[in-house]
């Protein structure tokens, strides 16, 4: 294939007015990876924005003769071919970064964002988003409440998107918990055998109900492990994911190792935070687990009263130990302590104990 870039630089070279040049290059972010507003562009040369829009619809025509366009063909090749491999619809910007790869050389585009060649890498996306709005096979979707902005090369593909979406969004709600990505796609590809692993993470990328958070787990847009408001929901993300009581420190740690952000997260208010969140308990000293894992907040003594009540029999030091573990993160020493409260506990036959009348 022809390098991308000397092909636009070639079909603008058939555009004879410079300010006209000048207006597609800046509408279409081919100057320095931006794209300018009719505004920006109207201010520049005196002019209003509805007169910058009828110059680049001009230019555009000028820009559609079978001559140019045929040498645009093995390009147009390339992005039909991408596009029906993931369903005909596709995110705007995943589909630029991937068509990137696809046309220039892995190595250069690894070595520009390595130095931080950013700029360049944005003109490489802005070619192909100036291709594609020359090719009549595609139209570009603009973002709305449903969906980000995306390309296809066939409108019906649009409707499958969607009832995919709404189908997993069900799905999701039902389960009330995340997805990997594997589990997700699997999923969906129970509900809708016809569509091709690609198809479907395609659909997923482009929707904007259902994300996919900092440790690859994908759920609901509105759900705390998705878009967490605070180090609380961050912690809750950290605890369900390492599936085990952490210390608020190690909890504190995880946060601004796995989920960073400008805002750090500190262990005092980490701490402060997950006491008073109901999601949380505290289990040992400084250890915290989930509630929803079974952990019950409360004393030593306390648990060991809650469990005495709920079996409602006379129970063995051993059995309480091991009832009491489940629960609570101490030491097996720490419970047969606490056991020796009299004024809460008493001992019967057979070395068993109770609670006191």
């Amino acid at each position: 294939m022809h390098n991308i870039l000397n092909l636009v630089n070639e079909a603008l070279q058939n555009i004879p007015n410079n300010r006209t040049k000048e207006v597609i290059s800046r509408r279409f972010g081919l100057q320095d990876g931006r794209r300018h507003t009719l505004e920006a562009i109207g201010q520049s040369h005196g002019i209003t924005r509805e007169r910058v829009r009828q110059i680049e619809e001009g230019g555009l025509n000028a820009l559609k003769q079978a001559k140019i366009i045929d040498k645009f063909q093995p390009v147009f090749k390339t992005i039909n071919e991408h596009l029906k491999d993931h369903g005909e619809f596709k995110k705007e910007h995943k589909l630029y970064d991937d068509l990137t790869y696809i046309c220039f050389p892995v190595k250069e585009i690894e070595q520009m964002k390595k130095e931080g060649g950013l700029a360049e890498l944005e003109k490489r996306q802005s070619a192909f988003y100036f291709i594609m709005s020359l090719g009549g096979d595609f139209d570009r979707l603009p973002e709305n409440d449903y969906f980000y902005s995306a390309w296809t090369n066939n409108k019906n593909s649009v409707k499958a998107a969607k009832k995919t979406v709404d189908s997993l969004i069900k799905h999701l709600d039902s389960k009330k918990q995340v997805f990997t990505r594997e589990e997700l796609l699997a999923a969906a590809g129970g509900l809708f055998p016809e569509l091709s692993a690609r198809a479907i993470h395609s659909y997923i990328d482009v929707s904007k109900h259902i994300e996919q958070n900092s440790l690859g787990n994908f759920g609901l847009i509105h759900w705390p492990e998705i878009s967490p408001r605070g180090v609380k929901d961050k912690a809750y993300i950290i605890l369900k994911s390492v599936g085990k009581p952490l210390h608020f420190s190690e909890v504190t740690a995880e946060i601004n190792k796995v989920l960073p952000s400008s805002r750090q997260a500190y262990v005092q208010t980490v701490h402060n935070e997950l006491i008073k969140d109901k999601r949380f308990v505290l289990v040992g000293r400084g250890l915290y687990a989930l509630t929803e894992w079974g952990y019950e907040p409360g004393t030593v003594v306390q648990t060991i009263a809650q469990i005495l009540k709920k079996e409602g029999h006379p129970m063995s030091k051993e059995e309480i130990v091991k009832k009491v573990l489940e629960k609570r993160m101490v030491k097996e020493n720490t419970v047969l302590i606490n056991l020796q409260n009299r004024k809460i506990f008493d001992r019967v036959g057979d070395g068993a104990y109770t609670l006191k009348k």
